[in-house]
This record gives C-alpha cells, sequence and structure tokens, in this order.
C-alpha cells in the first residue's frame, strides 16, 4: 500500500476501507477539534494539502466541500477555504471523546492493519460527532507507556470526557476512576484484563450462520481462512461453526484452513488448486468479505455457477453492493453504530459514577439474507450426513 502524509497522519492510496477523500476528511476534521486553526482563519491551500498527501487535487476538494456542507468550512473565491465553526451547523459541544489507534507503519505498524483501523475511526468519528462531541485520535508508539494513556495530561488533557481504544493492553483492574485518570472502555477483541470491552459476538455470528446453511439443506460446509483476522476472531469463528455443526451431528471440513492457512490474499493460483481439492463442498463459508469475493470471482472464471453449483456465504456481507457475479452476499453483519452507542453509554456511566464498568459486553450480530446461497436438494443432504455421521471425509 502507498502511503502519503497528512499532518502526520497517514493517507493510503489504495485503502481497501475508505476513499482519499474519506481519509482526508477525516485528518482534516480531527485537526479542527484539536485546535489547529482559530474560527476564521485560512487553512492550507487545496493544491498544499494535495501535494503533502501524494494525492491529485480533486479528493482534498471533495473532502473540503463535504466539511463546508456540515458547516466547517467555508470557501471564498479566489482567496481561499477558512474555518467557519469548531463542531458542525456551530453547534457547541459537550466535550471531547479521545481515539486510541495502535502502530503508525513506521512504527512497526502493518499498512492493511492502519487500513482497518482508519474504517473503524472513520466510523467512531461519525457516531460521536452525532452526540455531539469532538473527537480527537492519537497514534500510540511503542514508546509510550500503556499504563498512562489515560491518565490526564499524558496524551489528552482535561477537555477529553472519555477514550475508546481501538486495540487492546493491560489495565490494572481497580474498582475505582482515579482522579487522574479520564474514562476508558475498549472497542476491541476482548483479551484478558483488558476491561471494559465492547465487541461484536464473533462466535454467535458463525453459529447463526451455519445454522442457516444447514437449514437450507447443506451438509458439506466447508471454512475458508484469510490471512489478517486476529486470533481471537478466528477462534471465535471456528467455535460457532464447529458447535452448529455439532448439534446438527454433522462432519467439520477445516481442510482448507492448512492449506491455505499461510497463502497471501492476493495468491489466486492457491486459492483455485485448493477449491479443485473441495469437490464435494456445497457451500463455503469464507472467513472475511475479502476472500468471498475472490471464491466467486475464482469458481465464476472456472465455469462454476454461485449458487446453481455451489453456495458461499461470509461475514461482513455487504448491503450496498454486488459480488463479482452480480448477485448480493449472503451471510451475517455487524452493527458498529450499535457497538459505539455500548461505548458511550460505558463512558458516560464512567463520568458519573467515577467507576470502572468491568467485563465485556457482546453486541450482536445479524444475518443478511443474500443470494449467493442456494437450497441444496434434500436427498442429498440426506445421503451426505448420514456419510459424515459414520466418519467419511469429505475429500477424496
Amino acid at each position: 500500500m502507498e502511503l502519503g502524509r497528512l499532518f502526520g497522519r497517514p493517507v493510503i492510496r489504495d485503502s481497501e476501507r475508505l476513499s482519499l477523500a474519506d481519509q482526508i476528511h477525516d485528518i482534516l476534521c480531527e485537526e479542527i477539534h484539536a485546535g489547529r486553526w482559530e474560527v476564521g482563519e485560512k487553512l492550507p491551500s487545496m493544491t498544499t494539502i494535495a501535494k503533502e498527501c501524494r494525492v491529485s487535487r480533486m479528493p482534498v476538494q471533495q473532502a473540503i466541500e463535504r466539511l463546508g456542507r456540515k458547516g466547517y468550512l467555508r470557501q471564498e473565491n479566489r482567496s481561499g477555504v477558512y474555518l467557519r465553526a469548531m463542531m458542525p451547523e456551530g453547534r457547541t459541544p459537550v466535550g471531547t471523546i479521545g481515539i486510541l489507534l495502535r502502530g503508525l507503519p513506521d512504527e512497526g505498524g502493518e499498512p492493511k492493519s492502519v487500513s482497518f483501523l482508519q474504517g473503524l475511526l472513520h466510523v467512531a468519528m461519525q457516531q460521536v460527532e452525532a452526540q455531539n462531541y469532538q473527537t480527537r485520535a492519537v497514534y500510540v508508539s511503542r514508546k509510550d507507556d500503556r499504563q498512562s494513556l489515560n491518565r490526564v495530561g499524558y496524551l489528552f488533557d482535561e477537555d477529553v470526557k472519555g477514550i475508546i481504544s481501538l486495540f487492546p493492553f493491560y489495565r490494572p483492574l481497580e474498582l475505582t476512576l482515579e482522579p487522574d485518570r479520564i474514562p476508558l472502555v475498549f472497542w476491541c477483541g476482548p483479551t484478558p484484563r483488558c476491561a471494559p470491552c465492547i465487541a461484536s459476538d464473533y462466535k454467535a455470528a458463525f453459529y447463526h450462520l451455519t445454522k442457516k446453511i444447514i437449514s437450507a439443506g447443506h451438509a458439506h460446509i466447508t471454512l475458508v481462512p484469510s490471512p489478517g483476522l486476529s486470533a481471537y476472531v478466528h477462534d471465535s469463528y471456528l467455535r460457532g461453526y464447529r458447535t452448529a455443526m455439532r448439534e446438527a451431528r454433522l462432519q467439520s471440513d477445516e481442510s482448507l484452513l492448512a492449506l491455505l492457512g499461510d497463502a497471501d490474499l492476493n495468491d489466486l493460483a492457491a486459492l483455485d488448486r485448493a477449491l479443485k481439492g473441495a469437490r464435494q463442498t456445497s457451500c463455503f463459508l469464507s472467513l472475511s468479505l475479502e476472500r468471498a469475493e475472490q471464491l466467486i470471482g475464482v469458481l465464476e472464471l472456472s465455469g462454476v455457477d454461485v449458487p446453481g453449483d455451489v453456495s458461499i456465504a461470509s461475514p461482513n456481507a455487504p448491503f450496498n453492493r454486488a459480488m463479482p457475479n452480480g448477485r448480493k452476499l449472503s451471510g451475517v453483519a455487524f452493527s458498529p453504530k450499535h457497538e459505539l452507542e455500548l461505548c458511550m453509554q460505558s463512558l458516560r456511566q464512567q463520568m458519573i459514577e467515577r467507576k470502572w464498568t468491568l467485563g465485556t459486553m457482546l453486541a450482536a450480530p445479524f444475518l443478511v439474507e443474500g443470494e449467493t446461497v442456494g437450497p441444496q436438494e434434500r436427498e442429498n443432504s440426506d445421503a451426505s450426513e448420514t456419510e459424515n455421521v459414520t466418519g467419511s471425509t469429505h475429500h477424496q
């Protein structure tokens, strides 16, 4: 991924998560909230911003126009762009919410990981702004003291009312929120002694999705791995799938986890070879949206119709676009909006009570009724189930 910089923040030209205009919009919004410019002060020219980001002028103009429509900026012909207000439509903020991110690329962070966190930050900024708060995002380096990240005066001043961390780190489990501590909530995969934490219920997601596929008559359901997943998410998906298959007295098929475990996401040749050994599969259950898109593309090029010949399902199934075969993806999705509402509830409770809220709260997923999982004939399913229960394998 090619990186640029704007005020020290990364701008990823080929990000899988956000457009260039979205990234520039978010960075400018962060800098406005951080007080880089006074109301009425002139911002750098679009050409200057584009040069710093190493992009064309078009995405900069799109970002500026969007901030203008929201009431942050005003443009004057032949004069430039000026800060109009610190909040949309001139609203007065009730406070600031700090956002913690980990690992810029030049500090050991992977570009794909940074791109993923940018996507989460984008959603967080939208939801926090909707509740009339400003946001202040900080990338945490390896040199920063994890035990001081929510201490007043370390990264954030007293104007920051709460902090949402997009990565886990050790925090002593003390019940009382000391006077010099800012309320903190983790929005990430839970780990021991990382609380309070809001996370998606990944196990429930794959449990219910697998049950849905089984109810359509499928017995040969094969997992397809995807690189880049955290161990927590990967293991949660696996547990949900295994539980559903076990309850249905079907044999789990995890053969592709070993075949594709080390394969790069762009290695389509490896994916094609692996699929050729999975001829008995009636439905592929991908562990990521990106892998599901590749699956459909590779299968369609091989003359395999989805879902006529084989079905495919995935997490994070999108509502607003079709897959390479023109069909909407079937699967399961999560609600970042709901998760962030829970984050804000936790922070408000800490602000009022000055106590930590311990434990992890899991947000429920929901099924997406797409078009890539078709019904499997029951007589074939029954025969397959009999073979599985007696211990035969999927692949000969």
